[in-house]
């Protein structure tokens, strides 16, 4: 066998390689703290990733996206117009005080769901989309090799299972699977209720290979334009998971 060969086969058949954890997330502990912010942007960058059409001004709405209500905007406007400036908002808060408005629950670190609009400043701020993380070669379709190094199949069950319940119903697998849903349940579902449990899931030899084959509509061994759509939103979804997530057929 052909050096070429023996490297091919070895890359075809290694483990996938462990994701790395966000940039925010510096220790990959799952939660965010307010040192990790510190170090990862300041109050300055996230006001500019926050400007999204680049008018200098941060507008009411975009306020209750941030924290579900409103009350921070009328109390940082301190001219009563229908936007705050960047001034307006450094003078009434520090870079600490935006990171305690996203702590729902007080306890002075942000779990996932708390700190998914940071990590989607802070990927802004540094311009990191889905696409430049899974394609490497920059060729705008996804290889087989760029899939398997990139996540696991375990990772893609655990981020479609929106209510953790360890168990994926036709709605959450549609986000990935779309017409080929109820096949995939027709397939797994050994005990014919419906939903697809993680230990389904495994059984008949499912797994990352035969996953990407079902989204490979067209047979060509690549995840092309509509293909591989579905997965950049699953993926965005991998990131928002537990570095360690417990293992799902436990």
């Amino acid at each position: 066998m052909t050096p070429f060969l023996l490297l091919f086969v070895a890359l075809a058949t290694a483990s996938p390689i462990k994701r790395q954890t966000s940039g925010l997330d510096a220790d990959g502990d799952g939660l965010v703290s307010q040192d990790e912010l510190m170090n990862a942007m300041t109050l300055q960058q996230a006001l500019t990733a926050l400007d999204s059409d680049g008018d200098g001004f941060i507008y009411l709405p975009q306020i209750i996206e941030l924290w579900g209500v409103g009350d921070k905007f009328y109390e940082l406007n301190t001219d009563g117009d229908n936007h705050l400036t960047f001034t307006e908002i450094e003078n009434g808060m520090t870079l600490s005080d935006f990171y305690d408005q996203f702590d729902f629950n007080g306890d002075g670190t942000l779990d996932q769901a708390e700190a998914y609009q940071l990590h989607y400043i802070y990927d802004v701020i540094n311009m990191v989309t889905p696409e430049e993380v899974l394609d490497d070669n920059g060729d705008g379709i996804l290889s087989r090799l760029e899939v398997q190094s990139h996540m696991t199949y375990d990772e893609i069950l655990s981020a479609l299972d929106t209510d953790d319940s360890h168990r994926l119903d036709s709605a959450e697998l549609s986000v990935l699977l779309g017409s080929q849903t109820q096949d995939f349940i027709n397939a797994q579902d050994d005990n014919n209720d419906g939903v697809v449990s993680f230990g389904e899931a495994h059984h008949h030899h499912a797994n990352l290979n035969t996953l990407f084959n079902r989204l490979d509509l067209d047979g060509s061994g690549y995840l092309e334009d509509t293909e591989s759509a579905a997965l950049y939103t699953v993926w965005d979804a991998i990131q928002l998971l537990p570095a360690d997530p417990v293992d799902p057929i436990a």
